[in-house]
């Protein structure tokens, strides 16, 4: 059965990638599917207890983060929040939160922001659209950490 999920999350996270990349926009349902298999995956390697605490307290980063969001875009770039960050970002910040422990959550968080920003200047000269696909790169990202560890065996993404 876990065998299956990270085959599907994985294909997911791909799949996010890829849409990200051409339209700029995801599916919603494979923001839900990633978060569940995420949550899952987290769920069934914690006790009931520490996992709703760690959900809850990466919920309110993420919370924080998106009130930072909201008045930067309003007050410093002057546009609205809806023009300045997506929905599907936002999303696939829910889905991430609710799929790893506080510690690992915001170590990957922050490095999946850094590996997006990168990934971007890089491919931006290359690039019709002068928005970032946020949620795909980040999908990138968590797909190569999740493959990576569950080849190698680096650390439990799920105790810190």
């Amino acid at each position: 059965m876990l065998a299956l999920i990270k085959i599907l999350l994985g294909c997911c996270l791909i799949w996010i990638f890829i849409q990200d990349i051409k339209q700029r926009r995801v599916y919603l349902f494979l923001l839900v599917a990633c978060g569940l298999m995420m949550s899952y995956l987290f769920y069934s390697q914690s006790q009931t207890s520490v996992y709703l605490w760690q959900i809850g307290f990466n919920l309110m980063v993420v919370g924080i983060i998106t009130i930072i969001l909201f008045l930067y875009a309003k007050w410093v770039l002057m546009k609205s929040f809806h023009k300045t960050f997506g929905f599907g970002d936002l999303s696939f910040f829910l889905a991430i939160a609710i799929g790893f422990s506080t510690g690992n959550f915001l170590i990957l968080f922050s490095f999946s922001l850094l590996f997006s920003g990168i990934l971007f200047l890089r491919m931006k000269p290359k690039m019709k659209l002068s928005t970032v696909p946020l949620a795909g790169y980040q999908a990138l990202f968590f797909c190569l950490v999740y493959y990576s560890n569950w080849i190698f065996s680096i650390t439990n993404l799920y105790t810190f």
